[in-house]
């Protein structure tokens, strides 16, 4: 019975790849339905898994497999390598491929488990295709009956507890979880597939996971979140929906995180609301991002703060003031306020990073900066970050650049109508011409895009040595990443929730 428990982990594990249920029929969700309840309703995660290898999602897969230097042909083939040779002389293609099919189910039983120690704590299920070959799969492995409960024939072996009900198999992480799980199926109290699909509703259909978490049992059973849930968005989470699916020119993930308040508003939500997308840095080997209305982050982070920790938010404010009247500026108005349009940043593998604000008006931001880059170097200090010294534009220049005694240096100004910020100057000049583009696609406040060829390069460049790869990246690195295309990702706010979407591209 070894290979049976081998082969649900691998269901649970290995078929996804790139990271469901099956395609949405009726014979589907009834299945769907049957495996979920065995968690109880207010199951704090579940994912369901596509075991149709003859369906569309695998033929994507096995098509994206065919594109890489592998070896292998196809999921099927994998599988039926893992399992051949067992002492159970157990045929994949013969003996667990009939019993496929159906949305295979794992789940965590109990939000406070799940988020400490409770490593045990899962519950799998998955309604076979085919009851007679499951019989027969039982004969053929010898599994130890250890008796029957709710209906249901509970097995033993090798440390793996699982039950038969019907043409439903049941996993458990130990005997009391699988006898909590069999009654819990009897009754009417557990997780179904309306709730389950609820969390996913707006999400591509036809995937390989499809993933559920009950976000706001995970916060409320965790104590440590008792502070952030203070702040109004976080307190009106409610839930995760998640697919990751399948494609023949690459793997998309999709999520709604999402959120349930009657008196949230635009200006509770931690980024800018609505589809308009900024535009991003693009540059080799380098991960860009963009950010419209950076104000708006800003302000989340301060009502973020005050609720979670009064006092410090007051001494914030009253740190605020005091510059306000030292420096003759508004922080909010003329430091902060400038930042409603689009910032560009992009970030390399080495540490490397710099960014592009467009601002409301350069002139007057730039007379700001003027009277704020004075205070910089005290209140580094002051933030722990040892002396710290300023050096100004010098010769026309446009550039302040901060510097630690061990050479770190942060290099700003106001140049070709935008605040940029770089850590060093020679990056800083060539954002100052950069022009932000749009990624394909994209909706929403916070856009993404890295080439996958060249920043994937730039991972085994820098970590290939650490993590004993170094023949890989010299030699063998660009057969397996010739294929990869762009990167891109993308997150819509509203006072619904995010909705968000990473893509990779393979050609």
């Amino acid at each position: 019975m070894r290979r049976l428990k081998h082969a649900a982990v691998l269901l649970a594990c290995v078929l996804p790849l790139s990271a469901g249920a099956c395609g949405g029929g009726d014979d589907s969700s009834s299945a769907l339905d049957a495996a979920l309840a065995y968690l109880p309703a207010d199951a704090p995660f579940a994912v369901a898994l596509d075991t149709d290898l003859d369906g569309e999602q695998y033929e994507a897969v096995d098509s994206l497999l065919g594109k890489f230097p592998l070896g292998v042909e196809s999921v099927e083939d994998a599988l039926a390598d893992q399992l051949s040779g067992g002492e159970d002389d157990v045929d994949f293609r013969e003996d667990v491929k009939p019993l496929l099919g159906n949305p295979f189910v794992v789940g965590a039983s109990d939000a406070s488990s799940f988020t400490g120690d409770g490593e045990d704590d899962f519950v799998a299920a998955i309604q076979v295709a085919d009851a007679d070959a499951l019989d027969r799969l039982i004969d053929k492995t010898k599994a130890n009956e250890s008796g029957e409960q709710s209906g249901a024939t509970v097995y033993e072996d090798g440390g793996t507890i699982f039950a038969i009900e019907g043409d439903v198999v049941v996993f458990a992480g130990s005997e009391s979880l699988l006898s909590r799980a069999l009654e819990r199926a009897d009754g009417d109290d557990h997780l179904d597939g309306e709730t389950f699909d609820g969390a996913l509703d707006g999400l591509p259909g036809d995937d390989l996971a499809r993933v559920y978490a009950d976000v706001a049992a995970l916060l409320e059973s965790d104590p440590d979140t008792r502070s952030a849930r203070k702040v109004e968005w976080v307190g009106a989470l409610r839930t995760l929906g998640m697919t990751v699916a399948a494609h023949r020119d690459g793997v998309e993930i999709d999520f709604n995180l999402r959120t349930e308040g009657e008196e949230l508003s635009e200006g509770d939500l931690p980024i800018a609301e609505g589809p308009d997308s900024p535009g991003v840095l693009e540059r080799d080997g380098e991960v860009g991002f963009g950010i419209r209305d950076l104000a708006q982050v800003v302000r989340f982070a301060e009502a973020a703060g005050q609720a979670i920790d009064p006092a410090g938010y007051g001494d914030y404010l009253k740190a605020k003031k005091t510059l306000d009247s030292r420096l003759g500026i508004s922080i909010d108005d003329d430091l902060i306020g400038q930042f409603t349009e689009d910032v560009a940043a992009s970030a390399a593998v080495d540490g490397k990073f710099g960014l592009r604000a467009e601002i409301r008006d350069p002139g007057a931001f730039e007379e700001t900066l003027a009277k704020v880059a004075g205070v910089l170097p005290s209140f580094a200090e002051g933030a722990g970050f040892g002396a710290v010294t300023l050096e100004k534009p010098k010769g026309g220049g446009d550039f302040y650049t901060l510097a630690q005694a061990d050479g770190d240096a942060v290099v700003f100004g106001v140049s070709g109508g935008a605040f940029v910020l770089a850590n060093d100057a020679e990056r800083a000049r060539e954002l100052a011409s950069a022009e932000p583009a749009r990624v394909e696609g994209a909706e929403g406040a916070v856009a993404m895009k890295a080439d996958g060829e060249s920043l994937v390069a730039a991972l085994i460049t820098r970590f290939g040595p650490e993590l004993g790869l170094s023949g890989l990246g010299g030699l063998a690195a660009p057969l397996f990443i010739r294929s990869l295309e762009d990167l891109t990702g993308s997150i819509e706010s509203s006072t619904d929730g995010l909705h968000g979407r990473l893509a990779l591209g393979v050609d």
